[in-house]
């Protein structure tokens, strides 16, 4: 699958595009797991601060990430929540 980036921090440590070949359906919290194992340098910017996820043009919510499974033909887009107020 294809992975863009758009966190410059993240982007720093990881690429702004990476391509991750899973073989098998697995949820969107699995792929932050994978990405921070093949990322050491990334792991706690992955694992700790909160990041959105678009699949395949939809937004995902945080609620969402445990059970929406992702195949390696989608396009994924990492971007970091923002918050205003």
């Amino acid at each position: 699958m294809r992975i863009r980036i758009l966190s410059s921090i993240l982007a720093e440590k990881i690429g702004k595009e990476i391509e991750i070949k899973i073989g098998d359906e697995i949820t969107l919290e699995e792929l932050k797991e994978i990405i921070a194992e093949r990322f050491p340098d990334a792991r706690e910017e992955i694992k700790d601060i909160f990041y959105n996820f678009s699949l395949n043009g939809r937004l995902i919510r945080a609620e969402e990430m445990k059970k929406v499974k992702v195949r390696d033909e989608d396009s994924i887009i990492i971007f970091p929540s923002i918050a205003g107020g």
